[in-house]
């Protein structure tokens, strides 16, 4: 049975789809068979692949902006030999041009999901705006209490006091009442590999796989591979 993992925050520019790529290349590299899935409308995912038109890329991908995705996942699935699926989530509020609530979207990617990650910019402001996420966490984990929902600090400047300061504020902000919110010890660093991979339809592994920004990604999916076994990672309290 694949394991689906939702990528998901309702802020855009936080790094889903980057974070989305990347994973995708780790998991398939120590073996994995991978599927994208490219729920935003937006099809970031989607326009990736088309920039690398005679590269053979290590997993599938396949578009799915639509609130039916709970449905069509679990079919693609049952007919495929899919280890790892992950979703690009859109941001929150409409669609451009279609009048669609993305929100609706990246609920039902949720629902079908065993495991959201939801990248965070370390600074108060994408704190703030990324709480809004929280709601529709709790809502589905009300429905689904297996639910697992891990906070990954993406973007990160290192010489900055807020980015010293990341964790402990991350976890302050994230509480839920019915939702345990997991760190994870991974951090993700700016860097310009990132930007410059994107550039030649790569991910940083493909592009650069002695840099920084790679040992990140690895060292990002041997820890979620630990966290789907049952690893420890830090963990936000319950708010009483």
């Amino acid at each position: 049975m694949a394991t689906i993992i939702a990528i998901a925050n309702m802020k855009g520019g936080c790094g889903k789809t980057t974070t989305c790529m990347n994973l995708a290349t780790g998991f398939a590299a120590v073996g994995y068979k991978v599927l994208v899935v490219d729920a935003d409308p937006q099809a970031s995912a989607t326009s990736w692949r088309s920039l690398r038109p005679d590269i053979d890329t290590p997993f599938s991908i396949v578009a799915l902006p639509t609130p039916a995705i709970h449905r069509e996942i679990p079919k693609i699935v049952a007919n495929s030999s899919y280890e790892v699926v992950l979703i690009d989530c859109p941001a929150g509020g409409l669609a451009s041009g279609s009048g669609q609530a993305t929100d609706d979207i990246s609920r039902y990617a949720v629902l079908c999901s065993s495991v959201v990650i939801v990248p965070i910019r370390p600074s108060p402001v994408d704190y703030l705006s990324c709480r809004n996420i929280m709601p529709l966490l709790s809502n589905v984990a009300a429905i689904k209490p297996d639910l697992r929902v891990f906070l990954l600090i993406n973007q990160k400047q290192t010489n900055s006091r807020v980015g010293r300061d990341a964790r402990d504020a991350a976890l302050q902000f994230f509480r839920a009442e019915n939702l345990e919110v997991q760190l994870l010890n991974t951090e993700v660093n700016f860097r310009t590999a990132y930007v410059e991979a994107v550039a030649e339809g790569k991910t940083v592994l493909e592009f650069a796989p002695d840099s920084k920004a790679a040992a990140e990604v690895a060292d990002l999916t041997r820890e979620l591979i630990a966290c789907l076994q049952n690893e420890n990672v830090q963990t936000a309290s319950r708010a009483s």
